[in-house]
């Protein structure tokens, strides 16, 4: 299997999870993070579900599943506790188009959801291909404490700095070597240690060797850390 790894805009789009046991809650709950609109259908529901219900956060439909359920879904979760009907809500899916994952059997998925590391924007998946989640979630693991909260932090004021760059008329080749540059005199050990003299000193370095220019007065009050 040789799988395509994409990132999908979720957003306002309606998503089915069949199931509402401690795997579906998994599921809902990263879900949650793409403001989707989330539907849920099974007879019994987690007491987190009931939390998120109250919430207002997923729709809930206590009942069995029927295929009519399917009708204009953008993903479909098959995630009861019965491996037939998980298969049977594959088939059905993939018989309309739809993309599904079914956490009892890969070979009834179309899609499966990698682990994931989130830093503020930045999103870091790693995936096994469905051969091995166990290792892939050792692997994230590892990950997690390599890259701290500080990359979500560099994200951020690089696309600060983007947008200010844009706003002077630079374009995205000169953008594109001062952001190089930044990351060549390893800016992100700047925001590890927080301190925003250094910060200001580099980019005024950034300045000089690659736009060979000041850095505008007006720079040094809109690129702090926060």
């Amino acid at each position: 299997m040789n799988l395509y790894p994409l990132m999908a805009n979720l957003e306002a789009q309606r998503i089915l999870v069949v199931g509402g046991g401690k795997v579906a809650t998994r599921k809902i709950q990263v879900l949650l993070k793409t403001n989707a609109e989330i539907q849920i259908i099974s007879p019994e529901i987690t007491q987190n579900i009931e939390s998120l219900i109250s919430e207002k956060r997923v729709s809930v439909i206590k009942k069995h599943f029927s295929p009519n359920d399917l009708d204009n879904c953008a993903l479909v979760f098959a995630a009861t506790n019965d491996p037939n009907l998980n298969d049977f809500i594959s088939d059905e899916a993939i018989k309309r188009g739809i993309p599904v994952n079914n956490i009892t059997n890969q070979k009834k998925s179309t899609f499966f959801v990698p682990s994931q590391i989130t830093r503020g924007d930045l999103i870091l998946a790693i995936s096994t291909s469905g051969k091995s989640p166990a290792t892939a979630k050792w692997i994230r693991q590892r990950l997690e404490r390599e890259f701290g909260p500080e990359y979500g932090t560099l994200i951020r004021w690089m696309s600060n700095l983007r947008h200010l760059l844009e706003q002077k008329g630079f374009g995205p080749v000169s953008i594109g070597q001062i952001t190089e540059y930044l990351l060549d005199q390893d800016i992100l050990s700047i925001f590890k240690t927080g301190d925003e003299e250094d910060l200001l000193s580099l980019i005024k370095d950034a300045f000089r060797s690659v736009l060979k220019a000041p850095i505008p007065e007006d720079f040094i009050f809109r690129i702090g850390m926060r």
